[in-house]
């Protein structure tokens, strides 16, 4: 019980570093909050709403992965700059490249959903809207 506990505790230090870290977390985390605010207002379908937040979490899930992953490169890149005067590691730039682009899947994903849960509601609210 007690690793489990202690493993808890790692598991929310790490959710406060990246959060006091990552500017892009918490524009994402007051972004999806404000939606789900304004989309009780719009009447947007509860199903929907938490289909969003599913999409956040996985889009969260993945950015909190590239952080780690990004951290864990940057480190080793500092020490192979070290060793090499000044020169990184070609594999570097592309484990971050790779990483980056696994988060920008997650965040099409949610925006593509984004879009599809909103649309009936926005018709509704801005009848001009359907052409």
């Amino acid at each position: 019980m007690k690793k489990t506990v202690r493993s808890l505790g790692y598991s929310i230090e790490g959710i406060f570093d990246a959060w006091r870290g990552e500017r892009n977390i918490r524009n994402f985390v007051i972004f999806h909050a404000i939606f789900c605010i304004l989309g009780f207002i719009i009447g947007i379908h509860l199903l929907f709403l938490i289909i969003l937040t599913f999409a956040a979490a996985y889009f969260l899930t993945i950015e909190l992965l590239n952080t780690a992953l990004e951290r864990l490169a940057d480190a080793f890149d500092d020490q192979e700059k070290k060793k090499h005067g000044g020169h990184y590691h070609i594999g570097v730039k592309a484990a971050k490249d790779v990483g980056a682009a696994a988060s920008l899947i997650a965040l099409l994903l949610y925006i593509a959903l984004l879009s599809i849960c909103s649309l009936p509601s926005l018709l509704v609210w801005f009848p001009g809207l359907y052409v």
